[in-house]
This record gives structure tokens, sequence and C-alpha cells, in this order.
């Protein structure tokens, strides 16, 4: 690594850089700097030439290793989202005189670090699986099998629909013979 080449970096390119090392996109980027998300995307397209690296995660991580925020930082992705193992000190364990004092548990509540641990209930794949993406699916999990059972279970749904939809209109035009 040239250090004369980060060194030619403009601020606007380092942010940029520090960024994607933080696993933002261009559209997250753009919002945080107040500019588009296209001038995100020359900024780092710059960045990439005065380095000299064909994509952005290999400039990203040249500028942190520059920085030293190599070791401090790992590249896994962790959402925002997901909530953080709690403090084991957090939630000591009861002792025995705090059960005796609460008397018995009831049979369906558990301690807050049991939570955690509580099996998942045993789940089956369904037989036959819907053919969109519905319930966690993806499109693709189907078998040729299954496939070919929803085109005839949706062809018969047709079929029937249709001989409904013509039984309504003869009930109807003789209705209409009738009255006339």
């Amino acid at each position: 690594m040239d250090p004369n080449r980060i060194a030619r970096l403009t601020d606007q390119q380092r942010i940029c850089l520090r960024l994607v090392y933080s696993h933002m996109t261009s559209k997250e980027i753009a919002p945080r700097l107040g500019i588009e998300p296209n001038s995100v995307d020359q900024h780092i397209k710059a960045a990439m030439r005065v380095l000299g690296v064909g994509d952005r995660r290999t400039a990203a991580r040249m500028l942190a290793e520059h920085e030293g925020a190599w070791a401090a930082r790992s590249l896994v992705y962790q959402s925002l989202d997901v909530a953080t193992a709690p403090d084991p000190l957090t939630f000591p364990l009861p002792t025995e005189s705090d059960w005796q004092q609460r008397g018995t548990r009831a049979a369906g509540t558990m301690r807050e670090e049991q939570a955690a641990f509580e099996a998942a209930p045993l789940h089956r794949p369904p037989i036959f699986p819907p053919p969109l993406p519905f319930w966690g699916g993806r499109p693709g999990d189907l078998s040729a099998l299954q496939r070919l059972g929803w085109i005839f279970a949706i062809m018969l749904a047709i079929a029937l629909t249709f001989g409904m939809f013509m039984a309504g209109v003869e009930a109807l035009s003789r209705l209409g013979r009738a009255l006339a």
C-alpha cells in the first residue's frame, strides 16, 4: 500500500470510503452527506482510481488499514436492529430463597435467561408449499413435482371457476326466457 496515494484522497472521498467500510450503500451514504447517490458513486470511483483498485470494498479496506481501523473494527456486518446478548450480571439467577419467597412458578412461565435457550418448536416443511415466497420461502424452493402439482391445481381451479361462471350465465338466461 502506497501512503502517497492515500494522501491524495480528498476529505469527501475519505468520508465516503469510511462509510463504505461500515457496510453502507451509496443510497444510505447520500442523505448523511447531503448529496445525491450518484455523487457518492463518483467520489468512490475517483478514490478507486487514485488508489488503483477495482472495487469499493478494497478501497475502503485500504483506507481503514492506513488509518489503523483494521484491528479496531470487524468486517462482519451486524444489523442495528439485532439485540446484543444480555450481560449475565444484569439478570442474576434466582437463589433458592427467591423461589421460596415467590412460591412455585406457574407452568407457562420461565425466567428471562431461560427464554433465550428455549427450544424452537419442531416445524416440518409443508408437503405442498405455496408457489410464491410466503412464510419465509423462496421462489426456487419447489421441486419439479411440486411445480407440476401447482400447475395442475391452478388449471383445475380455473376450470371449476369457468364451469361455475357458465352455469350461472345459463341459469340467468333460462330465468330470462321463463320471465319473457
